[in-house]
């Protein structure tokens, strides 16, 4: 069984963050450890969360009990998520690097980071010197950056288009997932691996939606992954999940979203269809 070291936010009482990590992965047979950033008892969107940030040296000593316990010698892939202190993410970057020197060379974790930062309409939501540490720190060792495309804006310039992005995504030495590119009545979803491009769209929805699409994107991409479906096919199935998910969300009127009552949809998601052509392939 896959084991992957997520290291984000828990909310109680709402589907975001790493808290969703055994709602997206469980069902994938992929084992998550959690070590949380936060501990609120509900999304900041629906006003005072309650909780607070966990001290960047208690996560550090979670991560010591964890490392203590053989875990990092099997760990397979990492998952950075939200972060309120720049303290928290030079924990998160130790821990990368601990684990890559405890896998040794031939079997390095795969390194996913989702630099989250903020978004179209509401800009910034974290402080600047958060999000340019998490530039700085956590970007720079990823092997896979998985961000909306406000936040990939905020790392590259300007790419209103995805061609735009598509172009900037090639000059990386990264691979990139980006979502919420805009593209007509759709919001397309962009995958660079090794210079080729993989795209697949979500509706854009006529009202507003649960929190936490994005969360449940990345996490879905990743399980696919580590369970051995090539790239392309990995997008596409973490896009079906995503989008089977929000339709019964906005079907039954959820206020987050319906995880649990689609774990079978999450263990074997009908697979969205690819945009071919993708807007600027070439």
């Amino acid at each position: 069984m896959p084991l992957v070291l997520v290291i984000s936010s828990y909310v109680a009482a709402s589907r975001v963050g790493g808290g969703i990590a055994p709602y997206v992965l469980g069902p994938l047979k992929v084992d998550p450890v959690h070590v949380p950033t936060t501990l609120f008892g509900r999304h900041p969107g629906w006003g005072k969360p309650g909780g607070k940030a966990v001290a960047a040296d208690t996560m550090q000593d979670m991560l010591d009990g964890i490392a203590a316990n053989g875990l990092f010698e099997l760990t397979d892939a990492i998952l950075t998520g939200y972060f309120a202190t720049p303290a928290q993410v030079e924990v998160a970057g130790r821990a990368i690097d601990a684990v890559r020197a405890a896998r040794g060379t031939g079997r390095e974790p795969f390194v996913m980071v989702d630099p989250v930062m903020g978004d179209a309409g509401r800009g910034l939501y974290v402080r600047e010197e958060t999000a340019r540490a998490q530039a700085e720190i956590l970007v720079a060792r990823a092997d896979l950056v998985a961000c909306n495309h406000w936040e990939f804006e905020r790392l590259n310039g300007a790419a209103p288009e995805a061609a735009d992005v598509l172009r900037a995504a090639r000059r990386s030495a990264q691979q990139w997932l980006v979502s919420s590119i805009p593209m007509g009545d759709q919001l397309l979803n962009l995958l660079t691996v090794d210079g080729r491009a993989h795209a697949c769209a979500s509706p854009k929805a006529d009202r507003p939606v649960p929190n936490g699409t994005g969360d449940l994107l990345h996490l879905a991409y990743l399980g696919q992954k580590l369970n051995g479906s090539e790239a392309s096919m990995s997008l596409r199935l973490a896009v079906g999940a995503v989008n089977t998910v929000l339709a019964k969300a906005l079907d039954w009127k959820a206020p987050e979203l319906p995880l649990a009552a689609c774990h079978a949809d999450l263990a074997n998601p009908a697979p969205a269809d690819c945009v071919q052509p993708i807007p600027g392939d070439s």
